[in-house]
């Protein structure tokens, strides 16, 4: 992180919004972005015992250019429809694409998943990691927060053991989505066999 961006660390904004309402928004470093990742709060989050919680990462291909083999787009707009009727949720917002592997390494890694490989391969096959993704640094944040237990809406193990691991006890919501195309199908296939997903 360099200096010019470290100052904004912290820095929070309310976002008057179209559909959401007004939505608290803070600046912090969870992730390599050089730039920072999001805090979204909806309602009181870190004023109630068990806030719903959403660890999400930016999907560029899904979220602006409606991927057809992508499932993220509809886990964010999913989530985002739970933490606002729970008026006790957040979001995390982790602005590094690829799980973790970043934007670039996607690109390549995608140019083999529409040949038919899958996901997993893929990243393997381009040499990163196919879950580059660690979360105990929300889990430290969630603590400095005073938050002692969370709901957290995912199917993906890595996070709860993230989150757990620095000593908060997470419940698992699932976040169940209908496959749009037989390629999203396929992924939510992979997701569940190769990495272990709850789906």
């Amino acid at each position: 992180m360099n200096e010019d961006i470290k100052k904004f660390v912290g820095a929070k904004t309310k976002l008057p919004t179209w559909q959401l309402g007004e939505l608290e928004i803070e600046s912090q470093f969870f992730s390599k972005a050089s730039d920072g990742d999001l805090v979204v709060s909806f309602g009181n989050p870190f004023q109630t015992a068990k806030p719903l919680v959403r660890i999400h990462s930016e999907c560029v291909f899904a979220e602006v250019f409606d991927s057809k083999i992508c499932d993220c787009a509809e886990q964010l707009h999913a989530a985002i429809h739970l933490l606002r009727e729970s008026k006790h949720g957040v979001l995390f917002y982790l602005r590094f694409d690829g799980r973790g592997a970043g934007l670039s390494a996607k690109v390549a890694a995608t140019a083999l998943e529409v040949e038919g490989v899958d996901t997993y391969d893929s990243r393997v096959a381009i040499g990163v990691d196919p879950e580059g993704r660690s979360f105990e640094a929300i889990g430290e944040f969630l603590k400095s927060k005073g938050v002692k237990a969370i709901e957290l809406l995912t199917n993906n193990p890595v996070k709860k053991e993230g989150i757990e691991r620095v000593g908060i006890p997470v419940d698992i919501l699932p976040l169940k989505i209908s496959p749009r195309s037989p390629e999203i199908e396929q992924l939510l296939l992979t997701k569940r066999k190769r990495f272990g997903h709850w789906l």
